[in-house]
């Protein structure tokens, strides 16, 4: 009321009514002041209209009809609580068809209220709920039951439910008023977009969001965020192609400062600055992860205080493979803005990719009490699900190998196949996990099969840095025997880790020995270094010990490059070396004294369908490689694979796919026709 009274003594002295600057003192009368309040009105001038009322109120304190403007004045300059308040005092005075108009009027300035900053974030729809609870009142006062509801404040309650998160209801009454036939006004538009977007229908939002940036003025401060809101529905209707160059458009029509006539300085431009952090963010999308992060890192530079730079750029480094970094970035920006979402649902993700549970359950809580209904909680409840629940993962695979006639020398046999499942238990404790499988391997030599089947049983140990499991095993075939496993992982950096597998009795040794009676144990390195997710080299040294007396070692380096990076499309090339020995030459089973490989290839990666987490990939993988071994000289060996993956939901995968390849095993070519099928619950 305070700035009321001074907006009223502003008006009166700037722009006081003619009889009152004519100096007569009063009024001809009533009816010429209200005559000229009336005409104030009609052009407009509010305040000036307000001024004339309340003084001539002064004079006149019961009319009526000064009650009545006074009401519908305050009304219109958005002092809408007011005017209600003076309306409820008397009722009588105001037509149907007013009163209605006064109390939607107060109603949508409640809602729009609404939405002001909440030091206490658990209050945060606080607000919107009595802006709910003022609108059932308002029905039950007037006798007007829901499905009756005024078709304005149909329109306005979509902007309540909207800040309520109940956007399943949004949609609904949306498709009902479609359904009745209304053409619905452009800022009733912005809501039902946001909820076609919350409830991942970004094909619909489209539309409806470009009505209602074509309804809002030029100098709304908001436009801009409507814009960049349509350029990501249309990113997640998968249009790359039209969502980028509208980003740049919008970057490119902002300029770096803006300017006022007369004043001696400019100022930042903070449309520019959201147009460009989110143009970067939809291109690292798009692939391009390494242009966007120079944008935000630049970005960073030259305003390290804002928080929603820095969790941008953190989503950046996780994507990278950089999560040390990430969370680095994630916490400034918490420290930056406690309240923002971004920055702890990226601490989150980067906990759990670096095996702090036990951290991110208390942030992964808070966000789950605060915003449960979000859809950036929702997902990430996926995510955690994904992470912390059940993992499990049932495979098969069926060959068929022939040499053209010959004997066949294959070490997986004429007819070779796999089948099994794996399992491990939700995390105890955070840090542990039970784990159990069952896998049968099979292969055929001379009209004989040859089976190991393996039941297993052990427990898993995952915190920060290390990863160890350990498993004992048991086969149930002719050999019987108790096997262990043992697998340890550790992760120095971001881009580097490296493992240990020993085995006793190891499942996958030679099946070609085993039909012998001769069983294997096993050593193994890896090292792994991936400085971004363009680039992976991995090394392996591994040393069989079979029980015949033969020692057998190997040598390997892998290299995945990728080549080109497009929205929906991805080639990578592949390069790799091979080296092994055997120290025995009378071995009833394949073991070269030595040999060796080096293989080239290329692996096209290609999105046919996507929403969301759920798509659908296929991938084909054409490699050829030089192939020596000792005392059969050399020949080149050529391979193909074409697979599909469907992600159903997050963590649920289905992988199939065939190969083929022409191996050559002591100098005879043979060919090998393969199908293989997996399915992944679980991270």
């Amino acid at each position: 009321m305070c700035r009321l009274a001074l907006a009223v003594a502003l008006a009166t002295a700037a722009a006081s009514p003619s009889w009152a600057q004519s100096g007569t003192g009063q009024p001809s009368g009533l009816n010429s002041a209200l005559s000229e309040i009336r005409q104030l009105r009609d052009q407009k001038q509010w305040l000036p209209a307000l001024s004339l009322i309340e003084q001539t109120a002064a004079k006149y304190p019961d009319d009526d009809t000064l009650y009545v403007l006074r009401v519908h004045t305050l009304s219109e300059i958005g002092s809408r609580e007011r005017a209600w308040q003076l309306y409820q005092a008397k009722p009588q005075l105001f037509s149907a068809e007013e009163a209605q108009r006064i109390e939607l009027d107060r109603l949508a300035r409640l809602t729009s209220a609404s939405e002001y900053f909440v030091a206490d974030e658990t209050r945060r729809l606080e607000e919107a709920r009595a802006v709910e609870a003022a609108n059932q009142d308002y029905l039950k006062r007037a006798g007007i039951d829901a499905s009756q509801m005024p078709l304005r404040m149909r329109y306005d309650r979509l902007d309540l439910l909207n800040r309520l998160e109940r956007h399943r209801e949004v949609v609904e009454e949306y498709e009902k008023l479609r359904a009745e036939g209304y053409d619905i006004p452009g800022y009733a538009m912005i809501p039902i977009g946001a909820s076609l977007m919350d409830q991942k229908r970004p094909k619909e939002a489209i539309p409806v969001l470009e009505k209602a940036i074509e309804a809002i003025p030029d100098d709304n401060p908001k436009k801009v965020q409507y814009k960049i809101m349509h350029a990501y529905a249309l990113m997640e209707a998968e249009r790359f192609d039209l969502a980028q160059p509208e980003l740049k458009a919008l970057v490119e029509a902002n300029p770096d400062w803006r300017t006022v006539p007369g004043a001696p300085l400019p100022y930042e431009n903070w449309d520019r600055y959201h147009a460009e952090v989110n143009e970067a963010m939809v291109r690292s999308y798009a692939g391009d992860l390494t242009g966007a992060q120079k944008t935000l890192e630049t970005m960073s530079a030259y305003g390290p205080d804002d928080s929603g730079v820095q969790s941008s750029l953190g989503s950046i480094y996780d994507r990278r493979g950089w999560h040390e970094r990430a969370l680095e970035r994630h916490r400034i920006a918490s420290t930056l803005d406690p309240q923002s979402i971004d920055a702890r649902t990226g601490q989150v993700e980067s906990l759990l990719e670096l095996q702090r549970v036990e951290q991110a359950r208390p942030i992964y809580n808070e966000l789950q009490t605060v915003y449960p209904d979000t859809l950036q909680s929702r997902t990430l409840r996926d995510r955690w699900n994904q992470n912390v629940g059940w993992q499990w993962r049932a495979f098969a695979a069926w060959g068929r190998s022939d040499s053209n006639g010959s004997s066949n020398v294959s070490p997986v046999g004429s007819r070779d196949g796999v089948y099994g499942i794996e399992a491990e238990t939700p995390l105890l404790g955070d840090r542990w996990r039970l784990t159990a499988g069952y896998a049968d391997r099979y292969a055929d030599f001379n009209d004989r099969r040859i089976h190991d089947r393996r039941g297993a049983f052990g427990v898993r140990y995952t915190y920060d840095r290390l990863d160890v499991h350990l498993q004992a095993n048991r086969s149930h075939d002719d050999l019987d025997n108790t096997g262990a496993s043992l697998d340890v992982g550790w992760r120095f950096s971001d881009v580097f880790d490296a493992g240990l597998t020993l085995r006793k009795y190891d499942p996958e040794a030679s099946l070609q020995a085993r039909a012998f009676g001769i069983t294997a144990d096993s050593a193994a390195l890896s090292a792994n270094w991936h400085p971004s997710e363009l680039t992976t080299v991995q090394a392996s040294a591994q040393a069989y010990r079979f029980d015949d007396g033969n020692r057998r070692q190997s040598l390997g380096v892998n290299l995945d490059q990728r080549l080109v990076t497009r929205p929906h499309f991805l080639l990578n090339g592949l390069a790799s070396i091979y080296t092994s020995r055997g120290t025995r030459d009378d071995a009833p089973y394949f073991n070269p004294s030595r040999d060796a490989s080096l293989e080239f290839g290329v692996r096209a990666d290609q999105i046919v369908w996507r929403e969301y987490e759920r798509y659908f990939r296929h991938r084909l993988t054409v490699t050829v490689a030089p192939y020596w071994q000792e005392d059969y000289g050399t020949a080149w060996v050529p391979s193909l694979r074409y697979e599909h993956e469907w992600q159903f939901a997050t963590g649920q995968v289905l992988v199939y796919g065939v190969n083929w390849s022409r191996p050559v095993y002591d100098g005879q070519r043979e060919r090998h026709l393969g199908f293989d099928a997996e399915f992944r619950w679980g991270k």
